[in-house]
């Protein structure tokens, strides 16, 4: 099983197979243990791990390092 979770240093959405006891974060080299993490997600396979990785990206929006700015309703 994999789990989906934010890195506790750079914030930044990150998958981990369930098997082992750390990971390192691909984004920043941080090492963390799985047991530390607030896992936002399981899943089954890789394939669908990454299909949650996408939607939580395009909710937190694109990681480009660009200024964010929020709609505003009228």
């Amino acid at each position: 099983m994999y789990l989906i979770a934010n890195c506790p240093s750079c914030a930044k959405v990150m998958m981990a197979n369930d098997a082992n006891m750390t990971r390192t974060c691909p984004h920043c080299g941080t090492r963390v243990s799985l047991f530390s993490l607030r896992v936002l997600a399981r899943a089954r396979t890789t394939s669908e791990a990454l299909e949650i990785i996408q939607r939580l990206k395009e909710k937190q929006g694109d990681d480009d390092g660009a200024p964010r700015f929020r709609k505003f309703r009228v």
